[in-house]
């Protein structure tokens, strides 16, 4: 019987030992698992910076010839010479049509010898007037053959005026037979051909715009003009650049010379003028562009990205990471709204890191993985690319 006592104690002890190892197994398992920390949530991040945040509007305008002119006879007569191709550039002063010379020359030297025959008729009065003079001065004639004499004379001083008028208007009809170029530019389609008979009413000739430099003309709101005026800037303290048709930006930079002193009733808009340079000559007249009006000083503000601002019943805020990847509360001043981005008046610094995307797992004091937005972006990339 002692022996069978002796063999249950002894299994009864071996049991109790597994249990107790047991035990102390779960005991220390839960003790490791106790000490294991959760891994660091992960969240988008991204730096505060100084950007140039230099104001720029952007409106609708068309260009236009500085100049424009209308070639036009003068006189009438048939259409001799063409000397230009249509479409060329053309120079001040370039000989462009010819009209024919000799009824003009005919009509000039005409002129001429009745001029000739006005002064010897003043020669003549002269003469007499000086005779009759002197014979009533010897009460040798009447009175009234003195009076006649001076009005010969003053007739005939008359008459050369009216001729040496008439010698001058055949100059003038002389010189329209020629029609040269008024300023440097380019000439359009010639509306006649040689040989047509031209008068001072017919259609003009040709039309000659000039090239370079060329003005750009757009309307501005008031309440645009308004707010530049509030701001005390100047037509110089910016400059003119034209985005073209195809989406390029046009290589030369405008000056504003020019706004208007009326307001356009329908838009309410005040049109401003800009003249820029075409010495390739891109700009054609009548052309429409997208005009951006840009200041040239730069203003540098800080910004950060819309996405990191949040608002509760104090006002804005945004979480920063620290060096130390902690997350931290910042209250913030906020200025202007710059597509994207938001300018920060107050309450960060250039450099400091600002959560803008994980928010839900960020906790003041906790520890995170910052990633920076620009790496989320190329993994996002990365993996939208890897899925197709």
């Amino acid at each position: 019987m002692s022996l069978v006592l002796k063999r249950l104690a002894r299994a009864a002890g071996g049991l109790c030992a597994v249990f107790l190892f047991g035990i102390l197994a779960g005991c220390g398992q839960g003790s490791s698992n106790q000490r294991a920390a959760p891994p660091a949530p992960t969240v988008v991040v991204d730096k505060v910076a100084l950007q140039d945040l230099a104001s720029s509007e952007t409106f609708t305008g068309r260009i236009e010839a500085i100049d424009t002119v209308e070639l036009r006879a003068r006189i009438s007569g048939y259409l001799k010479a063409r000397n230009f191709t249509e479409g060329a550039e053309v120079k001040q002063g370039s000989l462009l049509f010819e009209i024919e010379r000799d009824p003009f020359e005919i009509a000039l030297a005409q002129a001429n010898a009745n001029l000739a025959n006005a002064k010897a008729a003043l020669t003549l009065a002269q003469q007499t007037f000086g005779r009759s003079q002197e014979l009533a001065e010897r009460k040798v004639t009447s009175q009234a053959n003195l009076d006649n004499a001076r009005a010969q004379l003053e007739q005939a001083q008359a008459a050369i005026k009216a001729r040496e008028a008439d010698v001058e208007k055949a100059k003038l009809d002389l010189s329209y037979t020629r029609i040269t170029a008024p300023m440097n530019g380019r000439i359009g389609r010639a509306a006649y051909s040689p040989g047509a008979y031209l008068t001072a009413s017919s259609n003009p000739l040709a039309t000659l715009v000039q090239q370079d430099p060329i003005y750009v003309t757009f309307p501005v709101p008031q309440r645009v003009l308004l707010d530049v005026r509030k701001q005390g800037l100047a037509a110089n303290s910016v400059y003119v650049e034209l985005i073209l048709s195809d989406g390029t930006t046009y290589d030369q930079k405008g000056q504003i010379g020019f706004v208007d002193v009326q307001a356009t009733s329908s838009t309410d808009s005040v049109l401003v003028r800009a003249k820029i340079p075409n010495p390739k000559r891109l700009l054609v007249d009548r052309q429409i562009v997208q005009v951006r009006v840009v200041r040239k000083k730069p203003e540098k503000k800080l910004v950060v990205s819309q996405s990191a601002l949040l608002l509760d019943q104090q006002g804005a805020y945004v979480l920063t990471v620290g060096t130390d990847n902690k997350v931290g509360i910042r209250r913030i001043q906020t200025g202007a709204q710059r597509g994207p981005l938001i300018v920060v008046d107050k309450g960060l610094k250039a450099g400091e890191q600002v959560i803008v995307s994980g928010h839900q797992k960020a906790k003041p004091g906790a520890t995170v993985k910052p990633n920076a937005a620009q790496d989320a972006a190329a993994e996002g990339t990365k993996t939208s690319s890897t899925k197709k």
